[in-house]
């Protein structure tokens, strides 16, 4: 049984940027209509503000690429994808990202918070390569709460690596999105088999 308590639960969001999530973004056209068959956008606004208004921390796990990771010499398909796009585009840790790359504005209040912890960017798909895990243990966070895109790839890697880092985990699948049907169906399944929880917004609310 999951139950979260604002004590030990940490609410986790993966790329909450524009480049997937809204018009405009330069890899938008892909995932658009499964955000709109999920609601995607404002199912993650509604689960921001209830867990604000609740007590819950927020932790983003943001995405950027910087000039360098463009000489990468050994890549797999996501990562060619990222680049052949030019998503999450940040010239280097000290200025602001690309309009495209940067936070969606209607969540920007939420991740802008005091409270919130934004980690250093992942740069393939999980928290491996950035420091989520130490950000959540230094504020002894046992538990969270998952939501983001996209939802087979870097959603689904943070789910699996903080389960194996010994987080209790749950993933509200509405507030994700990805770029067909078919593989956000295959991210569901495999919420449901590793996960402690795989919620709808209304669900995650409610247990909240």
């Amino acid at each position: 049984m999951f139950k979260p308590t604002p004590v030990n639960t940490a609410i986790v969001i993966t790329d909450p940027q524009n480049d997937f999530l809204s018009p405009g973004g330069r890899g938008y056209h892909l995932t658009k209509a499964n955000i709109k068959q999920n609601n995607t956008l404002s199912n993650l606004e509604l689960l921001l503000s209830v867990a604000h208004s609740k007590g819950y921390q927020l932790f983003v796990s943001p995405h950027f690429l910087y000039p360098h990771d463009y000489d990468w010499q050994f890549t797999g398909n996501e990562q060619e994808m990222l680049i052949n796009f030019r998503v999450y585009q940040k010239l280097n840790q000290y200025t602001p990202p690309t309009p495209e790359a940067d936070y969606v504005p209607s969540l920007a209040p939420y991740i802008w918070d005091k409270t919130t912890v934004i980690a250093t960017p992942h740069k393939v798909a999980s928290p491996q390569t950035n420091d989520l895990v130490y950000q959540l243990r230094q504020r002894r966070k046992e538990q969270v709460i998952l939501a983001g895109v996209l939802s087979n790839v870097c959603v689904e890697s943070h789910m699996r690596d903080l389960i194996e880092n010994g987080f209790k985990t749950a993933v509200v699948y509405d507030a994700t999105a990805t770029i067909s049907e078919n593989d956000f169906q295959a991210a569901i399944t495999n919420y449901r088999v590793f996960s402690s929880a795989t919620w709808t917004t209304q669900e995650a609310i409610l247990n909240m």
